[in-house]
């Protein structure tokens, strides 16, 4: 967590010029004193770079929103199965209602997908690294879902 001896010799606090430095920052190199050192992981941070790094570390708004949007989607698709599925049977689905939510659930498989691949490519975003993985999965679920949707309406439409 300190900086090496060598390093810190005669160094002093960059807040408190009047107190000895007893670490180095790990992300910014600015010299700090007991009083100033924030330690993250075994690592010593300054508290604008301890800030900066908790904030990296927690999901986006973004990422939690579309896991939500992928999951609903991913209801309103069983749910449209279920009902094409009664429809092949006889009995009639609600037609404008259902192309619009299967239009939302594709909209959100999209967006998902989209938001998934930006995230994962952002390395120091480690925090959104597990629900971006896990709104990657759902959002090709979704897509998985909607392409298996069209061929069961085709086959259903086909019997007809």
């Amino acid at each position: 967590m300190a900086g090496s001896a060598a390093s810190l010799a005669g160094a002093r606090c960059g807040q408190h010029p009047a107190v000895a430095a007893v670490a180095l920052c790990t992300r910014c190199g600015g010299f700090l004193c007991g009083a100033c050192t924030e330690v993250l992981e075994e690592l010593a941070y300054c508290a604008p770079c301890a800030e900066r790094r908790r904030r990296d570390l927690r999901p986006s708004h973004t990422v939690r929103l579309a896991l939500f949007a992928n999951a609903l989607g991913g209801l309103f698709l069983g749910a449209h199965v279920v009902r094409l599925a009664g429809a092949a049977h006889g009995r009639q689905g609600g037609g404008l209602g259902m192309l619009l939510e299967l239009a939302c659930t594709l909209a959100v498989a999209v967006a998902g997908t989209v938001i998934s691949t930006r995230k994962l490519r952002r390395r120091h975003e480690v925090g959104d690294r597990g629900l971006a993985l896990l709104l990657r999965v759902l959002s090709a679920l979704n897509l998985l879902g909607l392409l298996l949707w069209g061929a069961l309406a085709a086959v259903s439409l086909s019997w007809r």
